[in-house]
């Protein structure tokens, strides 16, 4: 059972990865200009995971059955929540796709029921639908016209990064003790290693990256990706799965914001009311996480 100290720390850490992410949206969409999207995915997790393995080396030949087979899982689960969201995308209005992406905030409890037969809090569940209303009104697309193939393909997504979410969860309750850095290597190595070799069929070889190219490639990959998973993972030891699909939802916010602050997107009011409800989403369910 974590600690009111841990708990905070873990919820903090992951409000801070929610900001590091919201930020990687704009450079990632920079970054797609200069580099194909498959090489750029399977490059950037394949080369997390070796600047992890240097701190692993050691304790590899140590890592149980449990460790290697539950990081493999865990990693193919998260790669085809990434290589979906790719696909969906090109189907698809950005717009759509990130409301679409964003249905994994309300995905989790519904799932961790179905999963676990543990059903969360009311709280929790208003909390899952506050924080989604918000990503509807900061999406700014009010037309739906329809599911495309592209948003079926996005939805699959979305509930693959909520099993990731609930899979992760469930590895900590079976083995509190599990080597966090190692777990983590093998799940970005297992990313890496599909998404390039899909790269290497389907992508030219990329060209050299300019200078902002290779700045926003190493934020991607250093920050948005191996501290970002080394922190998801770690939290999870003491925070919620609940907690963590709505605190990492917040990068939608933080997407709006930089895109506002370094674009010029205006912030409407619709943008302010998705904010609000997000924020409100998170609080209904850090509350009702008090009661349990």
């Amino acid at each position: 059972m974590a600690t009111k100290k841990q708990l905070l720390w873990a919820d903090l850490s992951l409000f801070i990865i929610a900001v590091a992410w919201g930020y990687t949206f704009i450079l990632s969409k920079d970054l797609l200009l200069e580099i194909t999207p498959f090489y750029f995915l399977g490059t950037r997790f394949l080369l997390a995971a070796l600047i992890l393995l240097p701190f692993l080396w050691k304790r590899v030949r140590n890592f149980g059955r449990d460790v290697w087979v539950q990081g493999a899982l865990c990693g193919v689960v998260l790669c085809a929540a990434f290589t979906l969201q790719l696909l969906g995308i090109d189907r698809t209005t950005p717009g759509k796709a990130g409301v679409i992406t964003g249905t994994n905030v309300v995905l989790v409890p519904f799932l961790y029921f179905l999963w676990r037969r543990k059903a969360v809090g009311k709280g929790a569940i208003i909390g899952s639908i506050l924080a989604f209303i918000g990503l509807v009104c900061l999406s700014g697309n009010g037309e739906w016209t329809g599911l495309s193939l592209g948003d079926m393909l996005v939805f699959l997504c979305a509930i693959f990064f909520a099993m990731h979410i609930l899979m992760v969860d469930r590895v900590y309750e079976k083995n509190a003790n599990i080597d966090t850095l190692g777990f983590v290597m093998i799940q970005l190595l297992v990313v890496g290693l599909i998404d390039l070799g899909i790269a290497i069929f389907t992508e030219p070889i990329p060209g050299p990256l300019s200078s902002y190219g290779w700045f926003a490639y190493l934020f991607d990959c250093l920050v948005g990706t191996l501290l970002a998973y080394v922190v998801q993972i770690k939290a999870q030891q003491f925070t919620p799965p609940v907690h963590v699909s709505i605190l990492l939802s917040l990068e939608a916010v933080f997407a709006f914001f930089f895109s506002w602050l370094l674009w010029g997107e205006p912030v409407t009011a619709v943008v302010l009311t998705g904010v609000f409800l997000m924020l409100a989403g998170i609080y209904v369910t850090e509350l009702s996480s008090q009661d349990t």
